[in-house]
This record gives C-alpha cells, structure tokens and sequence, in this order.
C-alpha cells in the first residue's frame, strides 16, 4: 500500500481514537518544534518521523501514548523517554509510544532493521527487540489506532498483519511476533 494512502488512513483514525475529555487534540509540531526535537535526540528525526509529528506532535492516545515534541509534556516526549534510557541512543533507537504498562514501541533507524517498529518488553531485557509489530511508522500507527478501536488481531496473528503489512515478513523470523507462539 503507498505511503500516502497508509497515512491518510491514520489520520482518520487519529480523530477517532479515545481520548480524555480533558485532552483536547494538541494539532501537529510546528518546524521550530521537530528542529528543537531533533536538536535534542542528537540524530536527524526519519521522514516518516517528521511526517508523523506535522500531524500529532504526541497525545495521550492509545494503550501508553503516542510520543513526539512535547517537551512541555514529559511523558509524551520521545527526548525524555530516550534520555531516561540512553542504552537506545547508541542503537539510534526512538521510542515512538508506549503499551501502558511501561514497555515501548521502538522506531529502529540503523541496520537490517531501519524503518521498522519494533517492541521492547522492559522487564524481560529493556536492551533487547522482543519482536517487530510493524515494517514501518505509518503501519504500525495504524495498528495501533485499529486494535484501540476495537480491531482484533495484532500484532500476534500472522494472517491479519500480514495480510495488512507484508513486508513485516523481512524482519527475521525470529523477531516476527508470532514465532514460538
């Protein structure tokens, strides 16, 4: 599916995934914002990254919240989240959201891997990818917002996400979600 359609997509659905009354939408970063952000990663932010925050530049959405430039927001800040876990600035790992019970969702941006979305479990090995939910951004954004709407099947059945996301079958296999299960 192109990138355009994908993230079309997404941003229907980032209207209408639940929210807290009192968290009215925050619109998206402005450039002075994303050059702040990338300013204080230290890398330069991906394409898709930069995309992404143009349109929510972090929310308290979903399972933990999707992070971005929020440095007025700590919790929805991807700088924070990365400074509090420095381990994943030398793997030019970004955390892009969390699951609600203190795990993240990674956006890789180096090697075999770059582009893709992966989940690191932080009681089990907070240096380590348990498994990739999504061959990129816009996919795994969209994921997300269908399973918050009720949509079952990711990121642990192999006929929904690949039938959504095909090419999550070029991670290695041992990194897919639903080997071993």
């Amino acid at each position: 599916m192109p990138a355009g359609d994908l993230s079309e997509r997404v941003t229907r659905l980032l209207h209408q995934v639940p929210r807290a009354p009192e968290q009215p939408y925050p619109g998206g970063a402005t450039d002075h914002e994303l050059n702040d952000l990338t300013l204080r990663l230290g890398i330069p932010l991906p394409g898709e990254l930069a995309a992404w925050l143009r349109l929510c530049k972090g929310e308290a959405i979903g399972p933990g919240g999707v992070f971005g430039a929020r440095p007025d927001r700590e919790t929805a800040d991807i700088a924070a989240h990365l400074a509090w876990h420095p381990q994943w600035r030398a793997r030019n790992w970004l955390p892009v959201a969390g699951d609600g019970c203190g795990n993240y969702y990674l956006l890789t941006t180096t090697g075999q891997l770059a582009g893709f979305v992966a989940f690191v479990d932080m009681t089990a090995d907070p240096d380590r990818l348990e498994h990739v939910v999504a061959s990129n951004l816009w996919q795994f954004l969209f994921f997300l917002f269908t399973r918050e709407l009720g949509e079952p099947g990711w990121p642990f059945d192999p006929h929904s996400v690949l039938a959504e996301d095909p090419q999550i079958a070029g991670a290695p296999p041992e990194l897919l979600p639903w080997t071993g299960r």
